[in-house]
């Protein structure tokens, strides 16, 4: 038994490996025009390397939610399901690029910016990406959650993902002029919200995987959107508490505006580690 075990995971490793440079491809092939991303790459282009390297570990991170799922007795049938949610993976972390450019830095020629080694932008691209993976696993169950329902989770997550993104950019971030700044080239800004689309996924990642008992599509609705608001505002609450009791010699407008990107750094990370906690608290 513990034989056939490990070749199964050596089966899931060889189907992400295919998968990877399957998307490898689409990527090559969707940018072909603007930029050769492996010539760019090999000349120190470190803002397209954070998009490839980004995509490559959402893929891995949603390739978990694909092997979570509960396994067949045949194993034919266990590398069709798990080859079929692979490769609904792909086509989720391609679409997130298409959100990022659209929705997320929509003032910005995304392309343009990373082939001019915009790494800001490379930064934000990178956290969107993260995020992607992390929706992806909790929307993909296996054969436990169904396609539809993955599709539903996934497409709930992007929606409610974009209109925080632009809530905060619009509200709480016009101050900051985040997005002039990303731009402008500050690793600090992109950082920053990198990272918080990060904490926003991890949040959102909890919202849909609490949910999973529900059979009503209209209450798990209901309780997906409860449960992501409630998230957000109590990661609003120790944000602040953070920014007012940890960060005490500098505030976040003073970190962007003078670009300091060690302390924007560790901010980032420090909330990604709090939205972690939070999104276990609300499992």
């Amino acid at each position: 038994m513990l034989v056939e075990n490990y070749l199964m995971y050596v089966g899931y490793m060889i189907i992400y490996l295919i998968l990877a440079i399957g998307m490898r491809f689409i990527l090559n092939f969707r940018y072909a025009q603007a930029y050769s991303a492996d010539d760019v790459m090999k000349e120190g282009n470190m803002a397209v390397g954070f998009r490839r390297s980004g995509a490559q570990l959402g893929l891995a991170i949603s390739m978990i939610g694909v092997m979570s799922g509960s396994s067949h007795a045949d194993l034919i049938q266990d590398v069709l399901d798990t080859s079929l949610y692979g490769v609904m993976a792909v086509f989720f972390m391609v679409f997130s690029l298409i959100i990022t450019d659209k929705a997320v830095l929509h003032r910005l020629n995304n392309t343009h910016e990373l082939k001019n080694g915009n790494v800001a932008v490379g930064l934000v691209e990178f956290g969107t990406l993260i995020m992607t993976g992390i929706l992806a696993y909790a929307s993909i169950t296996g054969d436990t959650g169904g396609i539809w329902s993955s599709i539903i989770y996934f497409v709930a997550g992007q929606i409610m993902l974009i209109s925080l993104v632009a809530a905060y950019e619009n509200i709480l971030g016009k101050r900051l002029n985040l997005i002039q700044k990303i731009t402008d080239g500050n690793l600090s800004a992109g950082m920053y919200l990198g990272g918080k689309i990060i904490c926003y996924g991890l949040i959102i990642q909890s919202a849909i995987v609490g949910n999973g008992d529900v059979s009503s599509y209209t209450q798990s609705i209901i309780n997906f959107l409860i449960i992501s608001i409630a998230g957000m505002i109590l990661l609003y609450l120790f944000e602040f508490l953070f920014d007012r009791v940890i960060m005490v010699t500098s505030t976040v407008k003073e970190v962007l505006e003078k670009d300091l990107r060690v302390i924007a750094l560790q901010l980032s990370l420090a909330k990604i580690g709090m939205a972690l906690i939070l999104g276990m608290a609300i499992l």
